[in-house]
């Protein structure tokens, strides 16, 4: 934007100056953050550490400054919304906070509005300091301090105007980790399955879930560990009863869930894909329901939503409000953004075509597919819907998750002990699938991935952190590595 037209923008804009009402400084907290395109010399301030990561490693913003002041995220008094314009011709970055300056740069100069990015205050204040706007040829460029404009003037940039008042930021470099893990815990059902009535039921604080859970807030900051997935049959036959002893069949979710809430005490985020074990299509005993339907049945599962509702703290969304067959949470990792997607057993069409839709949606994230069969145990896709559901596997592969470049894996139990077999999508892009099933009631198997995000590859591997015998539990302090296998070559999504 020429001087001439700004100045007589900014001499209107100040005439006009709505009145200013008292800011509340603690508003102001949210950091922003700012990298520069060494060569370009535009510049990125974003409120993502993730948006930061991408632009550095497929933009060129490799100057990271860190923080560098504190915004709003919402509206209030004394706040000003701060747009994000966009220039493709010169690939431009500017931020304003005037809609008459923002009506001009998109009508006369061709830049496209991506709408308020923070918010930030009007006025100076004893928490709020100037973030300066300086113009060299076709870019702009912010500067948080006078000594960081003075040196921008004399390197050639020609200093425009106070774009905004923010708090200060605290300059602390921004370093993101590309390295992260998430885990996989296979089926628990004979871990959580009540005995027969006569003997004795598993206690409520039963190892065989909370320890491994336990093993895994103890591995936390080794593994950076992100997310926790469990592939379904989290319990036996816990949505029927034992017509000796109803009560055994809740049991069996009172203890899975105390199992399961060590992860949600710990505050890592967790998703579980319910297998045919967690619904009313399997009754005591653990075989199929005589004279009823298991296709019908199979969708029945009012316990598992009681004892788990509220409790999948990254929850983004569901294909039925109150019911968590097929639900799907986002959380970010290595300096990328992660869809977990957990579809239902044997999916409906009406499954299937609400996973597509997900995953369309979301062409940032990188998604991750729990559903409880996908492969068998010799690594490949299922083709059958083992009289219980609608669709197969090979139909979820098929006609949604192999048309998305952004499905990058999918985790899967039902049969089978372990198994892995790479995957290509439509567009050639890699998939890694994973079994891990093991049905084992003497250990406490769990899959580790561990994910560079920056290099595009892993390894995974499956430990046993802890084991019964003589009637007691025993922590395996540095569990030997099972299965192990690497893979590279993953386009992640930035």
């Amino acid at each position: 934007m020429s001087r001439p037209v700004l100045a007589a923008l900014a001499a209107a804009l100040g005439a006009a100056a709505p009145a200013v009402h008292a800011l509340d400084c603690a508003r102001l907290a949210t950091p922003v953050y700012q990298s520069v395109n060494p060569s370009s010399q535009a510049n990125l301030l974003t409120r993502w550490p993730t948006e930061i990561e991408s632009a550095r490693a497929s933009h060129g913003f490799t100057d990271v400054r860190g923080e560098v002041f504190k915004a709003a995220t919402a509206a209030g008094d004394g706040l000003l919304p701060v747009h994000r314009l966009y220039r493709p011709g010169s690939n431009d970055f500017v931020w304003i906070a005037h809609q008459a300056e923002i009506a001009n740069a998109v009508a006369r100069y061709g830049y496209v509005d991506h709408g308020v990015n923070f918010y930030a205050a009007a006025a100076p204040a004893t928490c709020a300091q100037p973030v300066f706007r300086l113009q060299k040829g076709a870019m702009h460029r912010h500067a948080t301090t006078e000594a960081e404009r003075d040196a921008l003037v004399a390197a050639g940039w020609r200093y425009e105007l106070v774009s905004f008042y923010a708090a200060r930021g605290t300059s602390t470099p921004l370093v993101v980790e590309t390295k992260f893990s998430i885990a996989m815990i296979p089926d628990t059902q004979n871990e959580a399955q009540a005995l027969y009535p006569g003997s004795t039921a598993r206690r409520l604080n039963d190892w065989r879930i909370q320890m491994r859970n336990q093993w895994l807030v103890t591995q936390r900051e080794p593994l950076k560990l992100a997310f926790v997935g469990h592939t379904g049959d989290l319990v036996n036959w816990g949505e029927t009863e034992v017509p000796e002893a109803p009560q055994y069949a809740e049991h069996q979710y009172k203890v899975a869930s105390a199992g399961m809430g060590v992860l949600g005490t710990a505050g890592i985020p967790y998703a579980i894909a319910l297998g045919n074990h967690d619904t009313r299509a399997v009754c005591a005993g653990g075989s199929a329901c005589p004279n009823q339907s298991a296709h019908d049945n199979v969708r029945l599962s009012p316990l598992f939503n009681q004892y788990f509702a509220g409790k999948f703290t990254a929850l983004a969304g569901q294909m039925t409000a109150g019911e968590l067959q097929n639900h799907y949470s986002l959380f970010e990792a290595g300096g990328l953004k992660w869809l977990a997607l957990v579809v239902e057993f044997m999916p409906r069409q009406e499954a299937v075509n609400w996973a597509r839709e997900v995953i369309a949606a979301h062409p940032q994230y990188n998604v991750i597919v729990m559903t409880h069969a996908f492969l068998d145990g010799s690594g490949n896709v299922i083709t059958g819907n083992d009289g219980y559901g609608d669709k197969s596997p090979a139909h979820l592969w098929d006609t949604a998750l192999k048309m998305y470049a952004n499905v990058k894996f999918v985790f899967s139990g039902h049969t089978g002990t372990q198994a892995r077999r790479t995957l290509a999508g439509t567009n050639q892009n890699r998939v890694e699938a994973f079994n891990q099933t093991f049905h084992d009631s003497t250990a406490a198997p769990v899959r580790i991935v561990e994910i560079d995000a920056a290099a595009g590859s892993g390894s995974s591997y499956v430990v046993r952190p802890a084991r019964y015998e003589n009637n007691a539990t025993v922590m395996v302090e540095q569990p030997a590595r099972e299965y192990e296998v690497t893979f590279d070559g993953m386009a992640f999504v930035r």
